[in-house]
């Protein structure tokens, strides 16, 4: 989101010099930078302890049956971290409670203005999906499998590949 007025007292913002941040929308009212606002959102594979990498297909968005797979993705709230994020939405999306969450990457997603914080979740022991209403499908794949589910190029592809290149599958 980009400033055009202050979100606390509704000055139409002006643009000011900020250090080397260059122009930047300022309210002159309650003398404060208004710096450019975006999402921030957590992206998980899933693997068990046999290699395999859970990846799902939401019930909304693509309704066709070529539609990609993807991975568990969500919002952060305010107050949590991003691995507690992560765990978080595993939890709620697919049922699973990961033994450990490890940090990848962070990409970021042009199309939606969004920080993706990307993870590798690894699960202690085999368990069975519990899908919520926003999980059409959970299904575990081979490394191999995964690369081929996944839109090629698009950022679930480039974690894939991470998680894979990092070993332990």
């Amino acid at each position: 989101m980009r400033f055009q007025y202050c979100p606390e007292c509704g000055t139409k913002a002006q643009n000011r010099p900020i250090g080397d941040e260059g122009m930047i929308p300022f309210c002159v009212q309650c003398q404060r930078p208004l710096f450019d606002y975006f999402s921030t959102c957590v992206l998980s594979v899933v693997r068990n302890p046999k290699g395999e990498l859970a990846l799902i297909r939401q019930s909304y968005g693509e309704s066709n049956r070529l539609a990609y797979y993807v991975g568990v993705a969500g919002y952060m709230k305010c107050g949590e971290t991003a691995e507690e994020a992560a765990i978080r939405e595993i939890s709620e999306e697919i049922g699973l409670t990961p033994a450990s969450v490890r940090y990848m990457m962070s990409v970021w997603h042009e199309k939606r203005d969004q920080l993706m914080l990307c993870f590798c979740a690894d699960l202690a022991e085999d368990a069975e999906f519990c899908c919520s209403g926003e999980v059409a499908e959970a299904k575990w794949f081979s490394p191999e499998e995964a690369q081929q589910a996944v839109r090629q190029g698009s950022i679930i592809h480039r974690l894939v590949a991470a998680v894979i290149a990092e070993g332990g599958v």
